[in-house]
C-alpha cells in the first residue's frame, strides 16, 4: 500500500526515472513533469505529499515555481525539495529563504533520502535538516567536477543494475508461473484425451455389440426364411407330382 504521492519535476527523463525508483523504495507513488508549468498544473489536479523540483527548467525555473507554490494557500504546506546539481552555500540559503524544505543533490545518498522521506511521512508537518553539501575533497574545481560526474554515473549505473536485477527476478518468476500454467494445461488436455478415448472405445464396443446382436437376429431371420422357402418348394413339388400323375 502506498504511503504517499510525490511529484518529480525535472526536464531530464533519466533524472525523473532514477528519483522515482528511489521513491518507490519508500513506498511512494510518483508522477513526473518535464517543466515547472506542467508540475504546477498537476499540483492543481492531484494531491501530493512531497515535491522534488529541479532548478534549471525550460521556461519557468525552479525558484520561480517554488515561489508560486508557496504563494498558493492550497499548496504552501507541501514540502518542496530543490533537486539539483547546485551546491553553493548561497544557493542553499536562497532556496531556504524561498520556502524550500531542503536541497537534495542529484547524487544524493539513497539511505539519507529514504530517511528524510520516512521522517516527513511520519511527522507530516516538519522536515529534518536536508541540505547535502558536497564534502571537501582537496581537489581543484576541474577535478572536483570530474569526480562529481563520475560519482553520478556510478550511482546511475548502480541503480540501473539493481533495476535490471529486479526485472530479471520478476521475469524468472513470471516464467516459472507460465511454465506451471503450461504444465497444468498439458495435464488437463491429457486427462480429457484419456476420457475421450475411454468414451470412444466404450461407444465402439456398444455399437459392435449392437451390430453383433442385429447380425445374429438377421441370421435367424434368414434361416427361418430359408426354411419357409424349402417348405414352399416341397409343397410345389408335391403339387407338380399330383397334377402330372395319370388319372385312374
Amino acid at each position: 500500500m502506498a504511503r504517499g504521492h510525490a511529484l518529480v519535476v525535472d526536464d531530464s527523463s533519466t533524472a525523473r526515472i532514477i528519483l522515482s525508483r528511489l521513491l518507490e523504495r519508500a513506498k511512494l507513488t510518483t508522477r513526473g513533469a518535464a517543466s515547472a508549468e506542467e508540475g504546477l498544473e498537476l499540483l492543481q489536479k492531484e494531491p501530493f505529499d512531497i515535491v522534488f523540483l529541479d532548478h534549471l527548467l525550460p521556461g519557468m525555473d525552479g525558484f520561480q515555481a517554488l515561489e508560486a507554490i508557496k504563494r498558493d494557500p492550497a499548496l504552501r504546506d507541501i514540502p518542496v525539495f530543490m533537486y539539483t546539481s547546485q551546491n553553493a552555500e548561497r544557493y542553499l540559503r536562497d532556496a531556504k529563504a524561498r520556502g524550500a524544505a531542503g536541497v537534495i543533490g542529484k547524487q544524493v545518498d539513497r539511505d539519507q533520502l529514504l530517511k528524510i522521506i520516512e521522517t516527513i511521512l511520519t511527522d507530516g508537518t516538519s522536515a529534518p535538516d536536508t541540505d547535502f553539501p558536497v564534502p571537501e575533497t582537496g581537489l581543484d574545481p576541474a577535478e572536483h567536477i570530474q569526480s562529481r560526474r563520475l560519482t553520478g554515473r556510478l550511482a546511475t549505473l548502480e541503480i540501473a543494475y539493481e533495476e535490471t536485477y529486479d526485472e530479471l527476478r520478476h521475469l524468472r518468476k513470471s516464467m516459472v508461473q507460465m511454465e506451471a500454467l503450461h504444465q497444468e494445461s498439458l495435464n488437463t488436455i491429457q486427462r480429457r484425451m484419456k476420457q475421450m478415448m475411454f468414451f470412444t472405445l466404450a461407444g465402439l464396443a456398444i455399437v459392435t455389440l449392437g451390430l453383433g446382436l442385429e447380425i445374429s437376429d438377421l441370421s435367424n431371420v434368414l434361416g427361418n426364411v430359408n426354411n419357409e422357402l424349402m417348405i414352399i418348394q416341397e409343397i410345389v413339388e408335391d403339387l407338380v407330382e399330383l397334377v402330372g400323375a395319370p388319372s385312374q
